[in-house]
């Protein structure tokens, strides 16, 4: 993963979401949606962060995109090497995104990669 010279985050095309949609990774009652699936052309993770207008004004949707890549970065070590694309988005019952702090982002989006299944599996 490339990101200002080291590590990168998944850009416009740069991905393609596979049809059907993965299942998520937590339970619907968590406020984060997390979705993964393999890519395997690319060296190591790729992260998508996505947040709707309906969630909140710009400065709250950049605020949570920053929570959640730099929650990405902290735990990110296990997946150096595997070619995960995880795509995270505010769940339905997530509260405003003013309101997350970085700690509850940083451990829903771990226990979420704690989830990940064996690239092995078919």
């Amino acid at each position: 993963m490339i990101y200002k010279g080291r590590f990168r985050t998944v850009r416009h095309k740069d991905h393609a979401v596979p049809t059907p949609l993965p299942r998520p990774l937590l339970g619907p009652t968590s406020f984060l949606d997390v979705r993964v699936w393999a890519r395997p052309e690319t060296p190591g993770p790729l992260l998508l962060v996505t947040s709707p207008r309906k969630t909140g004004s710009a400065v709250q949707r950049n605020r949570f995109r920053r929570r959640v890549r730099m929650a990405f970065l902290s735990g990110s070590e296990a997946l150096l090497g595997t070619p995960w694309v995880v795509w995270v988005r505010p769940g339905r019952q997530a509260p405003a995104l003013d309101t997350i702090c970085f700690q509850d982002i940083e451990s829903q989006l771990q226990l979420a990669l704690h989830r990940l299944p064996a690239l092995d599996t078919p």
